[in-house]
């Protein structure tokens, strides 16, 4: 079922009581180009879907509110997932052409605006919070929408720029939210190379850059740690610094007192090594699979 504008977001899965894990987002699909190969299928994707079916992985109840046409796989590839649709349109859709480890991206399509009247009364305090925009289709306050437990952020959505060719690049600037902070952001080193440092300290208290090859840098308080990556041979790579967060916030909620970084570090490093390794949203890796990766390594 999709919403019209008087009804407001209905479910697509069966409903069931209010997840602990809600992800707030654009779907989409992927077209994929590697090292000038032939463009891959249309792949189901989308930060909010890495990040639940991750969730879900991990024995967590999962809600995604996002806006998203009807030819999006909903129930075939987020099984177990409550989704909460607003009409769409489009389904958000990017072709991604990859060389030698570099991405460059070009918009194919673009979904609708999520608003806060999609969000129920009854999902706005889950255990975690993450929010994956993908072609400003948040806004930047919708933080203050919940109160949940620990909020994670992945804004790449909101550094992306576009013209009428679609060919994205990436801004220099990340408006601060109004209110209250984040407790976690995530972002990639290609995507914040002209952006400056007190931008990204001034959204969370903890800033993590993930790397690739290199690993990811963890900040709080000033305090730099180093995660090195852990060996994986890439199938797609497309989406693992979404299941790098998701698996971090998920590693970090289950620790007492949220403080141990370089253990949650690691955790979402093994996490993102599985994701590379398979094809879309099948990479969300589960937790024994994490655990068996990090024994081994």
């Amino acid at each position: 079922m999709r919403a019209n504008s008087e009804s407001g977001p209905q479910p697509v899965t069966n409903q069931s009581p209010a997840p602990s894990f809600v992800a707030i987002g654009h779907l989409t699909f992927d077209v994929n180009v590697v090292d000038n190969g032939q463009p891959s299928h249309h792949t189901p994707g989308g930060a909010a879907a890495f990040a639940a079916l991750t969730a879900v992985k991990h024995g967590m109840s999962a809600g995604i509110v996002t806006a998203v046409d009807e030819d999006y796989p909903v129930r075939e590839v987020l099984a177990g997932v409550e989704v909460l649709a607003s009409e769409s349109e489009h389904t958000s859709t990017f072709a991604n052409y990859y060389d030698a480890g570099n991405r460059s991206q070009v918009l194919l399509a673009s979904g609708s605006k999520i608003s806060r009247r999609s969000v129920p009364l009854e999902w706005i305090s889950p255990d975690i919070l993450f929010a994956g925009p993908l072609l400003h289709e948040l806004p930047t306050d919708c933080v203050n929408w919940f109160e949940a437990r620990l909020s994670c952020l992945v804004p790449s959505g909101w550094l992306r720029r576009w013209g009428p060719d679609g060919v994205i690049t990436h801004g220099n600037r990340l408006p601060l939210p109004a209110g209250k902070k984040w407790n976690i952001v995530v972002v990639s080193e290609a995507e914040i190379r002209d952006l400056p440092e007190k931008q990204l300290f001034g959204l969370s208290e903890i800033v993590c850059v993930t790397r690739g090859e290199k690993g990811a840098q963890l900040w709080q308080d000033g305090i730099l740690l180093e995660v090195p990556a852990l060996p994986a041979t890439p199938v797609d790579v497309t989406g693992a610094g979404d299941i790098w967060a998701a698996a971090f916030v998920i590693a970090l909620s289950e620790q007492v007192d949220h403080s141990n970084l370089l253990e949650a570090g690691r955790y979402a490093s093994a996490a993102s090594a599985i994701s590379i390794e398979s094809e879309g949203l099948i990479g969300c890796p589960s937790r024994e699979q994490v655990v068996e990766r990090l024994r081994r390594s």
